[in-house]
């Protein structure tokens, strides 16, 4: 029987041009920071049921503030988002609003439309997420809701590199968030939540950082894992340090391509949080960066780390390199 291959549908330039990680948030159970996402965690979900909406807007304001730290005025680091420069929003999720929307939906007969809060409205619109984001923090650029699966995170992350390679924006907030709502299918999973967010800009900071480079998007088919590692690792630099693997729990196909045609040590996203859906994908390159972030010799290449999601029928592969910031 003939194998299937895969298809692969560049969507950017092979060489595309890095950008810089200015700030990350992290809102994850048992994950407290980047140091938590290295660390392997048996929680699943928060003690409190939030919605989706509050765990980005809690993942947004930590990666804001911490790209507000650097110094303003200095090349690659500037101030908070939406100060002086249009800020971009891109955001991924797998069900965005529906689950409030389902339930404003079984309200409205029970209690009557005039005893609904309006609130609720913006909250159960399926651009719930990246809406939130922003509005509460005035963020003037353009903005982009992505919806899916793992590789929809990803996605949100080329997507939000193309914008500022473009020039439509200085910087682009990008996260991705998932709620344990029945709405969303996790087949041999355990749905988890919480809500992962880094702010990108165009030049990179001086003194080190990470940078994010997207390396492929493609159609895979139902075989094809292993070609599109091959053509992942093809547009590598150098082989990578290590890898990160955002896929449904019940599909080996890329980790085991990867097991086979790299050497370097395998995170599985799905495996330390537990299945976050479109928001896997975004989960994948924050890991990423945290693996880079260890401190080494000054000016030296840290780390190169692949990230790849993969969603039933697409696949999406990113590399996070960085300078180090410091003597070990």
């Amino acid at each position: 029987m003939k194998s299937e291959t895969v298809r692969t549908v560049l969507r950017a330039p092979a060489r595309q041009t890095a950008v810089a990680v200015a700030g990350l948030g992290v809102r994850l159970p048992g994950a407290a920071g980047l140091s938590g996402l290295l660390v392997p965690s048996a929680l699943r979900r928060f003690a409190h049921e939030a919605p989706e909406h509050e765990h980005a807007l809690a993942a947004a304001t930590d990666a804001i503030a911490a790209a507000s730290t650097r110094t303003p005025g200095t090349p690659g680091t500037p101030g908070a988002p939406g100060a002086g420069s249009s800020t971009a929003t891109v955001w991924a999720s797998s069900t965005a609003g529906l689950a409030a929307y389902a339930q404003t939906c079984a309200d409205i007969p029970e209690f009557g439309p005039g005893r609904v809060s309006p609130r609720r409205t913006a909250h159960s619109a399926f651009t719930a997420p990246v809406t939130a984001v922003s509005v509460r923090f005035g963020l003037d650029g353009p903005y982009l809701n992505v919806t899916g699966e793992q590789d929809a995170g990803a996605h949100a992350v080329t997507e939000a590199v193309r914008m500022l390679t473009q020039g439509r924006c200085e910087r682009v907030v990008v996260g991705g968030s998932a709620d344990t709502s029945t709405w969303r299918s996790c087949p041999g999973g355990d749905p988890a939540e919480g809500a992962l967010c880094a702010v990108l800009q165009r030049h990179a900071p001086d003194g080190g950082g990470a940078t994010v480079r997207p390396v492929l998007r493609a159609r895979t088919a139902r075989n094809g894992a292993d070609a599109f590692v091959r053509s992942c690792l093809d547009r590598l630099d150098g082989p990578p340090d290590h890898l990160v693997l955002s896929a449904p729990a019940t599909d080996s196909r890329a980790a085991g391509a990867l097991a086979l045609l790299c050497a370097a040590p395998l995170l599985r996203v799905e495996e330390r949080f537990g299945d976050l859906g479109a928001a896997g994908g975004v989960a994948a390159m924050v890991t990423a960066v945290a693996l880079t972030a260890a401190p080494g010799p000054l000016e030296q290449p840290g780390p190169r780390v692949l990230a790849l999601a993969l969603g039933s029928g697409n696949a999406v592969a990113v590399e996070v390199t960085s300078r180090r910031k410091g003597p070990r």
